[in-house]
Formats: structure tokens, sequence, C-alpha cells
């Protein structure tokens, strides 16, 4: 007789638990997208959205790049007399 349902996976998956609040006014565009995700398929969703978006993190900026900002900062207030 064979096992029933479907394949076991090889690799063991990691479990990520995510949670938190939503406010219905402020975020009643994601709440209305999450209701109307059919039951069952809302982490497919949501990692679709996620890849969709772009996960690349932005680098943080290096000393130098914050001196160059800081410096046209500067250089935008100096044409202002306080």
């Amino acid at each position: 007789m064979s096992q029933r349902g479907r394949p076991r996976n090889s690799q063991t998956s990691v479990h990520i638990a995510i949670a938190g609040w939503l406010h219905p006014e402020y975020d009643a565009d994601i709440l209305a997208w999450l209701n109307a995700i059919p039951k069952g398929q809302r982490l497919n969703a949501l990692k679709a959205a996620l890849r969709n978006v772009g996960l690349a993190l932005q680098p943080s900026p290096t000393n130098g790049q914050a001196d160059e900002s800081q410096s046209a900062a500067d250089a935008i207030l100096s044409n202002w007399e306080f």
C-alpha cells in the first residue's frame, strides 16, 4: 500500500511567524487585499507580492555618501539667510 498525501520534501522548511496589527482605516487597502485572497492561499499571495516588489535591501549610506549629502544640504542652505 502506498503512502497517502504529497511526497515528503527532502529539505526541511523554515518556519517564520509574522504578527502585527492593521488599522481598519489607514490599512484598509491591505485588509481588502487580504480578504480577497482565497482561504489557504495567503502565504502564496504574500510571497508573490514580496517577490514582485523586490527584496533587495538598500545599502546603508557609507561615511562618504553621508558627507556628500551633508555637503549638498549645506550648499542649498547657504543660499538662504536665517
